[in-house]
């Protein structure tokens, strides 16, 4: 998915930070300098907010 550029608006001009989830997930956060849409992408899928946040969480 962010390969091809935004899925909102096209654009090929967004940020890409690839991180490492307290899970050790993969993961790429996008962030679109013409529409300001944001997304995370997971093995060029895209994963929901809340699925993020799940991954993110460290079990005691």
């Amino acid at each position: 998915m962010s390969e091809q550029g935004c899925p909102e608006c096209g654009a090929a001009d967004f940020i890409r930070i690839d991180l490492t989830l307290a899970d050790d997930t993969e993961v790429t956060f996008c962030s679109c300098h013409r529409c300001e849409n944001r997304w995370w992408d997971k093995g060029g899928k895209a994963l929901p907010l809340d699925a993020v946040l799940k991954l993110a969480r460290k079990s005691k």
